[in-house]
């Protein structure tokens, strides 16, 4: 046998354990998986290679992730190339509200590591390797700031293989005089922009979107469980879900119920990108607020009485 061949031999397993490696790379998503300190654990699912999708995993919202897991220890399993993930103590992945932040990546194409605690992972430095195929880009923490247990939102956004475009508004419909224990629902394919306080009464203005000259469909349209407004619980639609009805049943006590659907476009979901914060607050019998142009309301955080402050969370579609 020629030495050509037998190195041909030798590297043939080699060459499929790498061809195996990609196309599970590339077709399979990754999972993190958060334990407490008696290792209850929950498993929250990473989008496949190349799919530019983002997901934001909420831990403190109603019937969320993980919800009944204090979050003290995260590993990372069979994760793809260039996850940019974001944890965070901050409401919504807002690093603003927040007393500690940071902000990994992955560096190959399958990444596994071991069980990290939240707080000995913060203490890496900036652009330093944490375990093979995942790096520290960025870190941010007050001085008293406790990683234990306290993490609230993670942020995970894969990479594109395609450069998308987002959907832009082209119909409004604004709702007035809409009553403040009315039942309100956009129009058929409609998403809401804004809402107005004045007066003891509501303004809600919806818009259609297009994308390629072609109108986009709200499908997969459900309501969420009642949000106690007055203990300051925030609501967010679920992941790859944009707001587009409100109801309000006990004024007294902000007891508070959302719609949310998904968008689509030839019947494919959008992948709905949340922006980094929340609105300014505002007096809630006053409050005024519309989302920027091509972009809609996906969440909003009330605390307190109808004179406490309201915030809104914002989104585009890709």
């Amino acid at each position: 046998m020629s030495s050509a061949l037998r190195l041909s031999i030798i590297a043939l397993p080699l060459l499929l354990a790498s061809l195996h490696q990609a196309v599970q790379a590339a077709t399979q998503n990754g999972t993190i998986l958060i334990r407490d300190k008696d290792n209850a654990q929950c498993s929250l699912t990473v989008p496949g290679e190349g799919s530019g999708e983002q997901v934001n995993y909420e831990f403190n919202s109603p019937n969320t992730w993980c919800k009944d897991i204090k979050r003290r220890t995260i590993q990372f399993d069979n994760l793809p190339s260039s996850v940019n993930i974001l944890i965070t103590d901050g409401i919504g992945c807002n690093t603003e509200d927040g007393k500690f932040s940071m902000e990994l990546r992955t560096t190959r194409r399958v990444t596994s590591t071991p069980a990290f605690e939240f707080e000995d992972l913060v203490s890496y430095e900036d652009n330093t390797i944490i375990a093979p195929g995942l790096m520290m880009v960025k870190k941010r923490k007050t001085q008293d700031s406790d990683a234990r247990d306290s993490t609230a939102c993670i942020r995970l956004i894969t990479s594109s293989r395609t450069r998308p475009t987002p959907p832009n508004k082209y119909r409004v419909k604004v709702s007035e005089n809409v009553g403040t224990t009315t039942k309100f629902t956009c129009g058929l394919h409609e998403v809401m922009l804004g809402r107005k306080v004045e007066g003891g009464m509501q303004t809600y203005t919806c818009a259609t979107f297009q994308l390629d000259s072609k109108t986009l469909g709200v499908t997969d349209i459900s309501w969420s469980d009642n949000i106690p407004e007055m203990t300051g619980v925030y609501f967010m639609c679920p992941p790859g879900k944009v707001m587009v009805g409100r109801h309000q049943l006990i004024p007294v006590f902000g007891i508070t119920t959302y719609a949310c659907g998904a968008l689509t476009h030839n019947d494919n979901n959008l992948n709905i990108r949340w922006f980094d914060g929340w609105s300014a607050p505002q007096n809630e019998n006053k409050s005024n607020f519309t989302c920027p142009d091509d972009s809609f309301l996906v969440g909003r955080y009330h605390d307190g009485d109808d004179e406490g402050p309201t915030r809104y969370r914002c989104a585009t579609a890709l």
